[in-house]
This record gives C-alpha cells, sequence and structure tokens, in this order.
C-alpha cells in the first residue's frame, strides 16, 4: 500500500542537502504523537535494527527544489510551494496509524520549519503482471545495494562496478527474499495470503525466480548516481528503471517496501515505469 502526501509551504523553506534523517525522524515523531507504544516498538522493540517493511520518498516539489545556503552557510535545498511525497508499507497498520497521525497533526515539521498537509489519498495498487517495469519515485528518488566487505560498506552500481562482490541484481532479488521472510515473522497472514495468489508454498521463499533487469537511464547514460551523508555516513545510490520478472508476492513486496536497502531511511521508494522506453 502506498499513500500520496501533499503539503504546502512558503516556497521559501530551505533544509539540508541530507535531509533524510529529518524526513525519518519527523515521521516517528509524528507517529509516536499518535500512537506511543506502536512507535517505540517500531523504532526501539523488536524491529530495532531489522528490516522494517516500510519505506518513504523525499520531497518533489514545484517549482523544482534549487540549491540554497542555511543560515550556518551549509548548502541546501529550497523547495518550492508544492510539495508531494509518498509513504508505503505492506504492514497495514503502520499505514493505517501514520495516515492518522499525519491527518491529525496537520503538518510535518523538520528542522524546525512546517510543512502543512493539503490531502493525504491512497495510491492505487497496479495490476501486478510477471513482468514489471519500476523506477524510483519523484525528482529524488534512488536505490541502494550496499555490501560488507573487509569491515567496510561498499556500494554496487547497475554496472556492477564494485569487483569481489555479488552484483547488484544478485543482492536486490536477495534482498526481497529477505523481505518476504520478515513478513512472515511480523504479519504471516498476509505472507501466506499473497503467496497463495500465485499457489506459492509458504517454504519456497528461498526459491523464487526473480529476474532483475536495469534498463538505461538514457541513451547516453545507464544510471545516475547521488551521494548522500546520513548520521555521519557516506551513502552512495543510484537512479535507473528497473525490469523485475517475479511471482505477484515479489512485486508486492517492490511496491509497498521499496526497492533495495535502507528503505526505511528514505531509499528505494518505487513507481510504475515506462515499458515503451527507457525512463
Amino acid at each position: 500500500m502506498q499513500i500520496e502526501l501533499q503539503f504546502s509551504s512558503s516556497g521559501n523553506q530551505v533544509l539540508a542537502f541530507d535531509y533524510q534523517y529529518e524526513l525519518a525522524s519527523a515521521f516517528y515523531r509524528t507517529l509516536t504523537d499518535r500512537a506511543p507504544s506502536f512507535a517505540r516498538e517500531l523504532h526501539d522493540g523488536a524491529q530495532k535494527n531489522r528490516i522494517k517493511l516500510f519505506v518513504f520518498s523525499l520531497f518533489s516539489s514545484e517549482a523544482k527544489p534549487e540549491p540554497a545556503a542555511l543560515p550556518d552557510g551549509r548548502s541546501g535545498l529550497k523547495f518550492g510551494k508544492r510539495i508531494w511525497m509518498r509513504f508505503a508499507s505492506i504492514w497495514p497498520e503502520l499505514i493505517y496509524q501514520m495516515a492518522d497521525a499525519l491527518q491529525q497533526k496537520g503538518e510535518l515539521n523538520l528542522s524546525g520549519q512546517a510543512f502543512h498537509l493539503e490531502s493525504l489519498r491512497m495510491v492505487p495498487t497496479p495490476k501486478f503482471q510477471p513482468e514489471m517495469v519500476y523506477r524510483p519515485f519523484g525528482q529524488a528518488g534512488f536505490v541502494v545495494c550496499p555490501y560488507k566487505k573487509a569491515g567496510k560498506t561498499v556500494y554496487q552500481m547497475p554496472d556492477d562496478s564494485e569487483t569481489g562482490i555479488p552484483s547488484c541484481r544478485t543482492m536486490i532479488a536477495g534482498n526481497l527474499r529477505h523481505k518476504l521472510l520478515r513478513l512472515k515473522e511480523i504479519r504471516p497472514d498476509i505472507f501466506e495470503n499473497i503467496m497463495s495468489i500465485g499457489n506459492l508454498n509458504a517454504d519456497a521463499v528461498a526459491e523464487l525466480p526473480i529476474q532483475v533487469e536495469f534498463l538505461p537511464l538514457m541513451e547516453t547514460r545507464v544510471y545516475r548516481t547521488r551521494l548522500v551523508r546520513f548520521k555521519g555516513v557516506n551513502i552512495r545510490g543510484f537512479r535507473a528503471p528497473v525490469r523485475i520478472t517475479a511471482p505477484e508476492a515479489v512485486h508486492r513486496i517492490v511496491w509497498s517496501c521499496g526497492l533495495g536497502a535502507l528503505n526505511s531511511t528514505g531509499w528505494g521508494l518505487m513507481e510504475l515505469g515506462r515499458t515503451d522506453s527507457c525512463c
């Protein structure tokens, strides 16, 4: 399930270039105001340091975000008067609690700046086919494929430029299987339901056929990269359309939980891509 949020602002609000942590914190604060025990469990309870099965996008705006300076001189982004983003989860209680919390509060507060909620709508779930094309949502959506190597984290790209580690396609497929197993732990009823759509056995996750193919972002560019600092760590992501061939259960995970890693910190929320061209 995905919800789309529309915000209004003064048109002069500037956030740090790496505002993802502030946005993640704003969602947790909003949820805490509405459902404190649920928020604590999500952030500090059994879900801590585990895949949380939710994802959100960064802000898109009209006019488009443009470079600007923060009062302390750091680089930032100035957003237009109309702002939109999406939040998604396959966990119904989380979607409903977050939607209620946002509507009750009426705004999202980042770095002391209020972005006023104008509307909240449920995004229609696509009719999933075995083969689907997705792309990162919005103006600033990216996918992250991290891998631990010799005690350090490296980030694989669609061209598999990092040698000596699994391919980006392999990591994405493995991550999708891992998310299905997490869903089995958190909501076994939902897990069994989406697996049954394709007459799949609940024990078949390890053998699920998942084919990942990256499509060119444009004729002269296979993908685009972005480097963001999150809680003192440099994170490198990429932007490119992705064709996935898999059972419906996998597509539902992509749509509701995101693609790649670090989804609950603002990476990997996907929308439908075009099948008639690269983008």
